[in-house]
């Protein structure tokens, strides 16, 4: 397993390989999504590399807003990620079992664009002038989402004894990009 590049690019795994043995020296890391580990036995092997991130106190110093994701085999699909149903279906399966975005996720706000409308119902759509379909997000399932999140941090934090300075530079980061995505305060 190679580490992140000279130049900064994160290593690319398959969410579902095996993630336990991550090297110490990993701190950027993008999970690809394999549609086909959306259900079953492939969305527990998903969840349990996950839990191997949260559960360790190691991987929570080492990946903190270190992780990105895509999903596999869509190159040629024209859809947005969050139109597709079984990319939304996958996401909120994950979310359900593992709710720790917010320490996590690189504080990326196209990468938290693609989870908040994964994880949200969507609105009704509007064509845009580039051509694609915009969503309006309901405020009020994204208050509860954020809710959520921050509990699932704040766990995550107390749990692995993560120092106070730490977490607020953890939680802001990762609010100025969720800001950025919806385009106003959460």
């Amino acid at each position: 397993m190679a580490l992140d590049d000279p130049d900064g690019t994160p290593q690319r795994l398959a969410l579902g390989s095996g993630l336990d043995a991550l090297p110490t020296e990993l701190h950027r890391l993008v999970l690809t999504l394999n549609l086909a580990d959306g259900s079953g036995e492939g969305l527990g092997r998903c969840v349990e590399d996950l839990l191997h991130l949260s559960d360790n106190t190691i991987r929570v110093e080492q990946l903190t807003a270190g992780v990105y994701f895509a999903f596999s085999g869509l190159d040629r699909d024209p859809r947005q990620v969050h139109t597709i149903p079984e990319c939304r279906d996958m996401l909120r399966a994950l979310h359900e079992r593992w709710p720790y975005w917010l320490h996590f996720l690189a504080p990326v706000p196209e990468l938290w664009t693609v989870l908040l409308l994964c994880l949200l119902p969507l609105g009704p759509g509007v064509r845009l002038p580039n051509g694609r379909i915009g969503h309006e997000l309901d405020r009020k399932a994204l208050k509860n989402l954020m809710l959520d999140l921050t509990i699932a941090l704040n766990d995550l934090h107390e749990q692995h004894k993560v120092k106070l300075a730490d977490r607020q530079r953890i939680f802001k980061a990762a609010m100025h990009a969720i800001e950025q995505a919806t385009g106003s305060r959460v």
